[in-house]
């Protein structure tokens, strides 16, 4: 299955004998049979024919709008309205609160875990107070989670986590990027960028699987698609940090030349790293060697055995070693074209 990215705000799309096809200028840059296609992600708001558009719906395409700087404008489908195969079992453990709490736990842990050994790896030859202050907190929330009186303290445990994990973040990126070109603005952008893909992505897994996203485990419904950012709970920072850290260190200078060029630019190559680093090979503790891709479907498959009963307990992913460090060298030098249709 197949993911499209459309970089250009004045692409076409066509229907053309079960082949979507993308032109640019007048040149077909993309086709591919729609049953291969798994959904489409447009930064800019593209006009979609209505042939196009009720394709997409009988195939269950999902489609997402961000604007070029990578901020959400919407969806082509209307995520309150669907009915996936195991909602009355989602409806029915939302009332099971030990279900809830021993779930919540185990996605925390690992979230606070992963967290843990993401600074651990950034921080190997270099320590300073505030990273090491945020990982004793770490360990010790990781330690206080059986002890949580409710799902709310989880929550309290689990904001706690982030806020000292995210002034780390901070400093971090300050002592790596103390004189580049690359701003803390620049970097933040890169960083809500990588979450809505990450957040799509898994929002396309639990579709496939037939989970509804709305039907969170710990995130409020203040959250869009909340149960979508349960589960990125455990990727996030081995993900979408480890790459924005990564990218942003070797990102040259990327003040543009006033007309949107180099913007497009830093985007497609950031979707290029994206798509390398969702290919990566990493350590999973009960598959043995596979990608993030397949660690992350994993999880949801793990998940909906458990909501089943297939399983007594939700397992989390926790990395036993460090991810390693992506290397950008060789990655997407074929994918010049401002359309990026990866595989």
């Amino acid at each position: 299955m197949s993911t499209i990215y459309i970089t250009e705000h004045d692409a076409l799309l066509k229907i053309q004998h079960h082949y979507l096809k993308v032109f640019h200028q007048q040149k077909q840059r993309i086709c591919i049979p729609i049953r291969n296609l798994s959904q489409i992600i447009f930064f800019s708001n593209i006009h979609l024919t209505q042939q196009v558009i009720q394709i997409v719906h009988s195939h269950q395409i999902p489609v997402l709008y961000l604007t070029q700087n990578g901020e959400y404008l919407g969806r082509l489908e209307n995520t309150s309205q669907l009915q996936p195969k195991y909602l009355i079992h989602q409806r029915r453990h939302k009332r099971d609160i030990e279900f809830n709490r021993a779930t919540a736990e185990s996605m925390i842990w690992a979230k606070l875990h992963n967290q843990h050994n993401f600074l651990q790896s950034w921080t190997r030859n270099y320590a300073n107070p505030i990273t090491q202050r945020a990982l004793n907190y770490l360990t010790l929330l990781m330690d206080n989670l059986p002890i949580a009186t409710s799902l709310n303290q989880l929550q309290e445990y689990n904001q706690e986590a982030d806020n000292i994990y995210h002034r780390a973040i901070s400093y971090l990126l300050s002592f790596y990027n103390p004189c580049s070109h690359t701003t803390a603005k620049q970097i933040a952008k890169l960083q809500n960028l990588g979450n809505l893909l990450l957040h799509q992505y898994i929002y396309t897994l639990l579709h496939t699987a037939g989970l509804h996203p709305d039907y969170a485990i710990f995130h409020p419904n203040t959250y869009e698609l909340p149960l979508v950012w349960d589960f990125m709970a455990e990727f996030r920072a081995p993900i979408v940090d480890d790459l924005v850290f990564n990218f942003a260190r070797n990102l040259p200078n990327s003040n543009g030349n006033g007309n949107g060029k180099k913007s497009r630019t830093v985007l497609q190559s950031f979707l290029q790293h994206w798509e390398g680093k969702l290919q990566t090979f990493v350590l999973h503790p009960y598959a043995g060697e596979v990608s993030y891709r397949q660690c992350m479907d994993l999880q949801v498959r793990e998940y909906l055995a458990c909501l089943l009963g297939d399983v007594e307990y939700y397992r989390p992913l926790a990395f036993k070693h460090n991810p390693a460090h992506f290397n950008f060298a060789n990655v997407g030098e074929s994918q010049k074209a401002p359309l990026t249709l990866v595989k």
